[in-house]
């Protein structure tokens, strides 16, 4: 984790250094596919959303109280859902809830798959 610096490809705070590189949550999960992950890869498919709320609650400035009161969601649910070394199952519509509140919608896309 980095602290106080900015992404290498855009004005955003850096989350990660990988690979000698330093990333915000956009760019970071952009590069998932081509890199390894800093807590490895059985427990990144349980994470990675823990990653990506914190890092867009950090891009926004706010607090996890400050976010909570926003959202009408308990500070402890949004602290356990950014807990990547005890990840809390999420409930989709507290993610919605957030992620709304941090101006990002929820989409889903169809990935078609190899029979």
């Amino acid at each position: 984790m980095t602290k106080n610096k900015k992404c290498d490809f855009c004005d955003n705070r850096a989350a990660i250094e990988l690979n000698k590189t330093l990333l915000c949550a956009k760019h970071y999960f952009a590069h998932l596919s081509s890199a390894e992950v800093p807590f490895g890869p059985h427990e990144m498919s349980q994470n990675h959303w823990s990653v990506m709320l914190r890092d867009l609650r950090y891009e926004s400035g706010l607090t996890q109280r400050e976010l909570a009161k926003r959202t009408k969601i308990s500070q402890r649910t949004v602290a356990d859902y950014e807990n990547i070394h005890a990840p809390r199952q999420l409930s989709i519509y507290k993610v919605e809830l957030l992620l709304a509140e941090l101006g990002y919608d929820l989409d889903a896309v169809l990935v078609e798959k190899d029979v």
